[in-house]
C-alpha cells in the first residue's frame, strides 16, 4: 500500500510537469517579503494587467505563474500591505523577489480576507473566512485583550453556547468537531480562564483561517470545521520590542535577527494578573480564590539561500482556578515543533511538519484529610510531508500523508499527601493511531469555471496494551451485560476504521462580481470530547473511539451566491447568501444522568445516533471606504439529534427528535469600524442570538411504599441485576458496599423527584449584546509607537442568561425556585496600553 501510493503521488506530479512550459509561453516565479524584516508574505497575490493569469504565495512567500510572453503591468498586493506595480517585459523565465510596504493606512482595516477585493468570487472554495492580526485588533474586546476566537464569533455560521463558554460551534458542530491548529499543531483547549479569554497572543498571530465548509483535503481529523492560525516569523533585519498593559493580563514580545538575513527568533509571553484584582473582593469566598493563567510562544527560523529554511516553534499554555480552599481546576498544553520548507525545482515546493504536544487537564482536592489528584492527559506525536505544485495555467496540485500516535491517559484518582482518607481509584490508558494520505487539485477551467477536488484517506487503529470490555449482543451495554475482557499487547489492534473523504468545491462566475458555487466535503473524527455540562469545562474528558462507539462522520452540501458592488467613491461592498445540509452520522450522546468521570466503563453511559444540521447565511460587508468599513450577517440555523434504541442501546428522548444543546436558530451581527481621523477609530459589535435550548421540570411526583416495590422487583428478577445480587463486590482491590433495601428505603420513602419536558423542549432568554471601543494609534516616525485602546463590553449592561435552573432544598412538593445564572451582568470597560520600540 505504501508503494502504490508513493507511486500514485509520483505519476499525479511527474503527469502534470509537461504542461510548466508550452511554446509561446513562460515561467515568471519568485518570492514576496516585507520590505522591513523580509519575511516571507503568505497568500499574498500576483496580477497581470490584460490577462487572468495570477498566482498566489505559498507559506514560503513564493510564487510560480505561467504566462504568454509579453509585457505586462504587473499588481502584487496582500493584506496590511500597500499593493505594488511595475512594468515587466516577459520575454524568458524570470524570478524576482517583490518587496511590500507595510500600510499605515487605516481604511478598509475591518477586512477579513487575506485577498484581492473580488477574490469571494473568484475562488472555487466558499465558507472559507480570514483575518488578519490588525484586524483582530481593532474589533471591540473584552478587558481590551484582542481575542481569536471571540473575533470568529462575529461572522456567520460560528457561535456559542454562552459568555465564557470554551470553544465555539460551527454550522450544527459541537465544540470537538474544531480542529484548531497554531502553526500546524493540533490543540484540544483554546481557552484561558474558563472560556472568557482565548490561548492565542494575538501579538504573536500573523493570521487566520476560518474554514465553514470547502475544506481542502490538507485537513483531517475533525467533522465540522478547521480554525488555522499562523504564527509569525521574527524580524531578519532589526530587532523589536513590544507589549501591552490591561486590567486582566499584561504580555510582552520581542523579536529580531540573531545572525542577520539569516536568522530569527521571536518570543511572546502573556500572563493574568486577575489574583491581584481577587483580593479586594468583598466576598470572602472570592478573595481566596485563584485565578490565573500564562502562555508562552516562540519561533526561531533559519534561511538556507532564498528557497529553504527550518523552524522551530514552541508553546506553552497553563490555566490554574481555586474556588476558596477547597479544589484546583487546572489545564495546560505544551507543544513542539520542526518544520523544513523548500522550493524544490522551480514550481515544486516541499513542507515537512513534525511535533509533539502534551495537554494535560484535571482536579486538586485541598480539602484537609481528603486530598486527592485527578490528572488525564492526551498525548500526540505526529510527522508530515506536503508537496505543492504550480501547474500554471492548470492550476495548482497538493498531495501530502501524515502519520500521528496518541497516547490517552484516563487519568487515576490518587490521594494527595500521606493523611488523606481518598482511595486509590486506577483508570486505563489507550493508545491509537492514525494515518492519512490526501491528494488536491486546484483547477481553473477557462475564464468561468473554476474546480477544487480532492480525496482523503483517513485510517485509525486503537491499540493494547489494554483490558477491554466485551458486552453481550443484542442488549443494552450496561455494567453487568459484560461478557469478556479482553487483553491485548502492546502494539496489538484492537478497533481498526477508516475511509475516503471525498472533497468538492466548483464556482460558475456569470460575470466579473457575480458567481454560483457548489460544494460536498466528508470529514471522520476518531475522537470525542465528553462532557455533561453545556460548556466545555476542564473535567471534560477525551474518549477514543472503540468497538462501541465508531468514528464520527459528517457530510456537508452547500451551494452559495456571491455578489460584489462598487459605488461612486470606490467602495467595495460584498454579498453573499450561503446554504448547507449537513448529515451527522454516529454522534454521540448520553444516557439520562450519565455518569462519565471516573468510569472504566464509560460505553455504558454513551448512545450513538444521527444528527441533522441545515442553514443559511446572510452577509453584506463593506470591505473598502473612505470612513466606514463593517459587516452585517443574518444566520438561520437549526440542527437536531435522533437517538433512537438498537440491539445495543437504548433510545434517548424516546426515539423522538430534539435539539441540539447548541441550536440556536435566528442570529443577527453586526460590525462597524468608523475611522475619525488619521489616528482614532470608532468601533462596534452587536449581537443577537436566540436562546439556546434547554430541558425544564414540568411537575413532581413523591415515591411511596418503596419497599414494596424493590420486594417486588425482587420477586420479579427485575432487582438486583444479575451479577450483583451480592452485598458487595471489589474493584482494583478495594471492596465496595452495596446499600441495603431498608438503607435506600429510608433514603428515598416519601420523598419527592421532578419530571421533566422532552430533552430541550424549551429555550433560555435570547442573547443580546452590543461592544463599544475607541482605538487610538501612535503617531508616525516615532521609535516609540504608544496606543490606547478604550472599550466597553456589554455596554447595554444586559444580564443574558448562561443557564436556568431550578432548586428545592427540602425535597417537598411546591418548594422549587428558579434561578438565573448570568456569568458578565454588567458593563465592563477597560483601558489597555500597546507599545512597540
Amino acid at each position: 500500500m505504501k508503494i502504490s501510493l508513493r507511486v500514485i503521488l509520483l505519476l499525479l506530479l511527474c503527469g502534470h510537469m509537461t504542461f510548466a512550459q508550452r511554446k509561446g509561453y513562460v515561467i515568471f516565479s519568485g518570492k514576496i517579503v516585507d520590505v522591513e524584516n523580509k519575511a516571507p508574505i503568505a497568500g499574498a497575490s500576483v496580477f497581470f494587467s490584460g490577462s487572468s493569469a495570477g498566482g498566489t504565495t505559498d507559506s514560503l512567500g513564493v510564487f510560480t505563474v505561467t504566462i504568454a510572453a509579453r509585457s505586462y503591468q504587473v499588481i502584487a498586493r496582500s493584506l496590511g500591505y500597500k499593493y505594488k506595480t511595475f512594468r515587466l517585459d516577459l520575454s524568458k523565465n524570470t524570478q524576482t523577489t517583490i518587496e511590500l510596504e507595510r500600510s499605515e493606512q487605516l481604511l478598509g482595516e475591518v477586512v477579513i480576507t487575506a485577498e484581492k477585493a473580488d477574490a469571494n468570487v473568484n475562488r472555487a472554495m466558499m465558507g472559507v473566512e480570514k483575518m488578519s492580526s490588525k484586524t483582530l485588533k481593532k474589533l471591540p474586546t473584552l478587558m481590551g485583550e484582542a481575542d481569536v476566537i471571540r473575533s470568529i464569533l462575529l461572522l456567520p455560521g460560528v457561535s456559542t453556547v454562552g459568555e465564557g463558554a470554551s470553544g465555539f460551534n460551527v454550522r450544527g458542530g459541537n465544540v470537538d468537531q474544531n480542529l484548531v491548529l497554531l502553526d500546524g499543531v493540533p490543540l484540544f483547549n483554546t481557552s484561558h480562564l474558563f472560556g472568557f479569554f482565548t490561548g492565542f497572543n494575538a501579538d504573536m498571530v500573523q493570521d487566520l483561517s476560518l474554514y465553514k465548509g470547502g475544506i481542502p483535503s490538507m485537513y483531517g481529523g475533525r467533522a465540522s470545521s478547521v480554525l488555522d492560525v499562523r504564527v509569525k516569523e521574527g524580524d531578519f533585519e532589526k530587532w523589536s520590542l513590544q507589549g501591552g498593559v490591561g486590567p486582566i493580563s499584561s504580555r510582552i514580545l520581542v523579536d529580531g535577527p540573531l545572525v542577520k538575513g539569516k536568522t530569527s527568533l521571536i518570543v511572546g509571553a502573556r500572563g493574568s494578573i486577575s489574583d491581584f484584582y481577587m483580593k479586594y473582593f468583598p466576598n470572602p469566598s472570592l478573595a481566596k480564590s485563584k485565578a490565573d493563567f500564562y502562555d508562552v510562544n516562540f519561533k526561531l527560523t533559519h534561511r538556507f539561500g532564498k528557497n529553504q529554511r527550518i523552524s522551530l516553534s514552541g508553546y506553552a499554555s497553563n490555566d490554574g482556578f481555586k474556588f476558596a480552599q477547597d479544589t484546583l481546576y487546572s489545564w495546560n498544553t505544551k507543544a513542539l515543533s520542526f518544520k523544513h520548507n523548500a522550493l524544490l525545482k522551480g514550481d515544486l515546493s516541499h513542507n515537512f511538519t513534525a511535533f509533539y504536544s502534551d495537554y494535560t487537564y484535571g482536579i486538586e482536592g485541598q480539602k484537609s484529610g481528603l486530598e486527592f489528584v485527578w490528572k488525564p492527559s492526551i498525548i500526540q506525536t505526529s510527522i508530515k510531508e506536503e508537496l505543492s505544485k504550480d501547474l500554471g495555467k492548470y492550476g495548482r496540485l497538493d498531495a501530502g500523508a501524515e502519520l500521528s500516535a496518541f497516547t490517552n491517559d484516563a487519568g487515576s484518582f490518587l490521594p494527595n499527601s500521606s493523611s488523606s482518607k481518598v482511595d486509590k481509584f486506577a483508570m486505563s490508558t489507550e493508545h491509537t493511531r492514525e494515518m492519512a494520505a490526501y491528494v488536491g487539485h486546484s483547477l481553473p477551467l477557462g475564464k468561468k469555471l473554476s474546480l477544487d477536488y480532492g480525496l482523503r484517506y483517513a485510517s485509525y487503529q486503537l491499540l493494547g496494551p489494554g483490558d477491554f470490555y466485551q458486552y453481550k449482543l443484542g442488549t443494552p451495554r450496561e455494567i453487568n451485560t459484560i461478557t469478556d475482557t479482553l487483553s491485548a499487547a502492546s502494539n496489538e489492534v484492537v478497533a481498526t476504521y477508516g475511509g475516503f473523504e471525498p472533497r468538492l468545491s466548483f464556482a460558475i462566475k456569470l460575470d466579473t462580481s457575480f458567481s454560483i458555487k457548489i460544494g460536498f466535503n466528508r470529514m471522520q473524527q476518531f475522537r470525542h470530547l465528553l462532557s455533561n455540562t453545556m460548556a466545555v469545562s476542564p473535567s471534560d474528558i477525551w474518549k477514543n473511539s472503540n468497538q462501541q462507539i465508531p468514528p464520527q462522520i459528517a457530510d456537508q452540501y452547500s451551494i452559495g451566491f456571491f455578489k460584489n458592488f462598487t459605488n461612486a467613491s470606490n467602495a467595495v461592498f460584498e454579498t453573499s447568501a450561503e446554504f448547507y445540509y449537513k448529515n451527522l452520522n454516529n454522534v454521540v450522546d448520553y444516557v439520562d444522568g450519565a455518569q462519565l468521570y471516573l468510569n472504566p466503563t464509560v460505553e455504558t453511559q454513551l448512545l450513538v445516533g444521527k444528527g441533522m444540521a441545515y442553514g443559511g447565511e446572510f452577509f453584506l460587508k463593506k470591505s473598502r471606504g473612505k470612513r466606514l468599513t463593517g459587516w452585517i450577517s443574518y444566520t438561520y440555523a437549526r440542527t437536531f439529534r435522533t437517538i433512537q434504541a438498537n440491539e445495543n442501546q437504548k433510545e434517548a428522548n424516546f426515539g423522538i427528535q430534539f435539539p441540539a444543546n447548541f441550536d440556536t436558530p435566528h442570529t443577527f451581527k453586526f460590525v462597524l469600524n468608523n475611522r475619525w481621523t488619521n489616528r482614532i477609530s470608532f468601533n462596534a459589535n452587536f449581537t443577537y442570538t436566540t436562546g439556546r435550548p434547554i430541558t425544564y421540570p414540568n411537575g413532581r411526583y413523591k415515591i411511596y411504599s418503596f419497599n414494596d416495590l424493590y420486594d417486588y422487583a425482587v420477586a420479579t428478577g427485575i432487582f438486583p441485576r444479575p451479577g450483583l445480587d451480592q452485598t458487595s463486590y471489589t474493584y482494583n482491590g478495594t471492596k465496595y458496599t452495596y446499600l441495603t433495601s431498608k438503607e435506600i428505603k429510608e433514603l428515598l420513602d416519601g420523598y419527592s423527584t421532578a419530571s421533566f419536558t422532552l430533552r430541550n423542549a424549551e429555550r433560555i432568554p435570547d442573547y443580546i449584546r452590543l461592544d463599544v471601543g475607541i482605538t487610538i494609534d501612535p503617531k508616525p516616525g516615532k521609535r516609540w509607537q504608544g496606543s490606547w485602546n478604550f472599550s466597553i463590553y456589554n455596554l447595554l449592561g444586559r444580564q443574558n442568561a448562561y443557564s436556568v435552573y431550578f432548586r428545592s432544598s427540602t425535597g417537598e412538593i411546591n418548594q422549587a425556585k428558579t434561578y438565573q445564572l448570568s456569568v458578565l451582568g454588567a458593563a465592563i470597560p477597560s483601558i489597555t496600553y500597546n507599545f512597540k520600540f
